[in-house]
């Protein structure tokens, strides 16, 4: 599978780290675009965390839960609550009516810069990332294509928007707990049918192939590479409301190595 050009972004500017500096660049994760840390070690010892951003990036979101009057913090968020998430779901409750009736499409939401830079510094702080490395450009980087700064300046070098939107937390293998519910279902197509568990999933095998994937309203079939054998999925259902953090890197670009050596005597 070719690289997306985020991944090629990431390994690119590790590489040129580790040639421009004398420590050791270590790109961690790199499978997902929300885990993109470059560890720095100096003799085996981690000294710093650097944040790998390609052009314009989500820098984090915040998963919402409505009870129909007012939105609150969700557990499933990726980063965990602090004052400014708080801050902004205060907003986004005063102008309740605004948001709720949100479906899938995606609303700015007109919150100061201020907060939305203090947000994304207080999760990196937490993660305990102190530099930030980004570029508009994906491969065969220079030093004039690079940004790297700390991250207590980036509100210097990237726009911020904050967006809403309700996402969908897609199908997913049904639970165990569902289990009776599903053959309830079932049995009123067919009665002949196998279920096993593997993997912590769930097999149904059946003599003859389905024309219809859906098992009642909430339950839904994806064909396996075996003839009539099925995963059996919960549909979902459900829409989560969530905010994201957009950041859009500007045309002033600098590259602070400097800085960085002094700060680590490297």
């Amino acid at each position: 599978m070719a690289l997306q050009k985020w991944e090629i972004f990431q390994d690119e500017a590790t590489d040129f780290l580790d040639n421009y500096f004398n420590a050791n660049f270590t790109m961690e994760g790199g499978f997902d675009s929300t885990t993109s840390h470059i560890t720095v070690r100096n003799i085996n010892q981690v000294i710093t965390t650097i944040e790998a951003k390609f052009g314009s990036t989500q820098a984090g979101q915040i998963v919402l839960l409505s009870d129909g009057s007012k939105f609150s913090f969700c557990d499933k968020s990726k980063n965990d609550s602090n004052s400014y998430t708080q801050e902004i779901i205060k907003y986004l409750n005063s102008n309740y009516s605004s948001f709720a009736g949100v479906n899938t499409a995606s609303i700015h939401v007109d919150i100061s810069d201020t907060t939305l830079f203090n947000w994304v510094k207080a999760i990196y702080l937490e993660k305990n990332v102190e530099w930030i490395i980004s570029s508009k450009k994906f491969n065969k980087l220079t030093l004039n294509d690079l940004l790297f700064i700390p991250i207590n300046e980036i509100e210097n070098y990237f726009d911020i928007s904050l967006v809403f939107r309700r996402k969908k937390t897609g199908n997913t293998h049904i639970p165990g707990k569902d289990i009776v519910d599903f053959k309830t279902q079932l049995d009123l197509i067919c009665e002949d049918y196998e279920i096993k568990k593997t993997d912590n999933k769930y097999l149904l095998t059946l003599n003859s192939r389905l024309s219809n994937f859906n098992i009642g309203s909430k339950y839904l079939l994806s064909m396996t590479n075996v003839d009539c054998q099925y995963y059996i999925k919960k549909k979902d259902i459900n829409t989560n409301p969530n905010i994201m953090f957009q950041l859009n890197l500007k045309d002033n670009i600098e590259f602070k190595g400097e800085r960085f050596k002094e700060n680590y005597n490297l």
